[in-house]
């Protein structure tokens, strides 16, 4: 599990395709050498299991689900990647619970700065704007953010995303990076996906029985 809170950036070092997915190198990592086998690392908001390490960087395997779901197959040597290990128990939430699991893919459809604040537009797809409300979190490549406000799009299968993005957040992780056009994983709240699912599946008799006397 992780807060979305970007530890750094990593370097896309080499992407190794084969028939069951693809092998992905990072490299430029300070935490390189902490790292074990095993371990859980966020690639830009995908949780990746490490299969090696070295004092700069580390490598994962990525299955074709995993493929199936982000664009980590189509990142490009030298590209910046947001990077977070998982958290610790102790450790202070920042953001929101993150899982690592990648629910799809959103479009930059623009991004307009006033200020010191850059405003960014992401077209989600419109089956998935039960996940999303005003002011509630959503990850996006990694990064917690809070949703300014929902909007229709011209095209009825979308609907767009307002984020605020401040200088620190911009100087942290690879948004800057992005033009519009561009992919961002996306992971809605867990929290409402679960409360969603529940009332689609409206079991009944569950939550029903009446409380008993201790």
């Amino acid at each position: 599990m992780f807060t979305g809170i970007v530890e750094e950036t990593g370097i896309v070092h080499s992407i190794e395709q084969g028939k069951n997915g693809c092998v992905l190198s990072i490299d430029g990592v300070s935490f390189g050498k902490e790292l074990v086998s095993g371990e859980s690392v966020s690639i830009n908001g995908a949780c990746m299991t490490v299969t090696e390490s070295w004092s700069s960087g580390f490598r994962v395997d990525v299955s074709l689900e995993t493929l199936s779901v982000t664009r980590m197959g189509k990142f490009l040597k030298a590209e910046r990647v947001n990077l977070e290990r998982a958290m610790r128990l102790s450790d202070r939430l920042g953001g929101h619970l993150v899982l690592g699991h990648v629910d799809g893919l959103g479009t930059l459809e623009s991004r307009n700065r006033q200020g010191e604040t850059e405003f960014l537009q992401v077209a989600v797809p419109y089956s998935h704007r039960a996940f999303v409300i005003p002011k509630g979190s959503i990850a996006l490549d990694g990064i917690s953010l809070t949703v300014n406000r929902i909007q229709d799009h011209p095209d009825r299968q979308l609907c767009l995303i307002e984020l605020a993005i401040i200088p620190h957040t911009m100087e942290v992780t690879n948004l800057g990076d992005r033009k519009v056009g561009d992919g961002l994983h996306l992971e809605y709240d867990v929290v409402g996906k679960y409360i969603l699912r529940a009332r689609e599946m409206a079991i009944p008799g569950f939550g029903d029985a009446p409380a008993r006397e201790v």
